[in-house]
């Protein structure tokens, strides 16, 4: 299953209308393979507080995962992480997905 990543406004944790449009896809998806296990990961800019950044990454993680459960996919089938941003502009301003059939 491929999962396009969602993207945020810069500093922001906040989803998108888009951003949604794209969970509800995948909550939908998800609802189909019951048994597929989902990674979330958030990521920020690499450029000032790395603390802050880390906090901003897992803020956009939670917030992506919250709309999943919101949407109908049990919580323990996700596991929210971050990844450090070795990428600059928006392309690091979002949240990946990596899906799996093993339980974390």
């Amino acid at each position: 299953m491929r999962l396009a990543p969602i993207s945020f406004t810069r500093g922001s944790a906040e989803l998108s209308l888009d951003s949604e449009r794209e969970l509800q896809d995948l909550a939908r998806r998800l609802r189909t393979f019951p048994r597929f296990y989902v990674r979330v990961i958030g990521q920020a800019r690499p450029e000032g507080d790395p603390e802050a950044n880390r906090r901003l990454a897992q803020n956009r993680a939670e917030a992506a995962a919250q709309c999943l459960v919101s949407q109908g996919v049990s919580a323990n089938r996700l596991r929210t992480e971050t990844a450090p941003s070795t990428v600059t502009g928006g392309e690091a301003q979002a949240v990946s997905f990596a899906v799996g059939q093993r339980p974390y």
